[in-house]
């Protein structure tokens, strides 16, 4: 499970850093904005339950 997680954790942080990237130059700036905020929400999410997987709580 854990596994699992870091590996989505990555993924998170390597589309984050993609959509940084890709759409900072040249690209419209609410674009930039919408991928920022949802690659951030997608990491803070994966902390979360890596968090709560740590704490315990594998019957998620």
């Amino acid at each position: 499970m854990f596994g699992r997680l870091f590996k989505f954790f990555a993924l998170c942080f390597i589309l984050w850093a993609v959509a940084r990237w890709l759409l900072k130059p040249g690209q419209r700036r609410t674009l930039h904005e919408l991928f920022s905020a949802l690659a951030i929400a997608l990491l803070i999410s994966a902390g979360l339950f890596c968090v709560l997987y740590w704490l315990g709580w594998h019957q998620l």
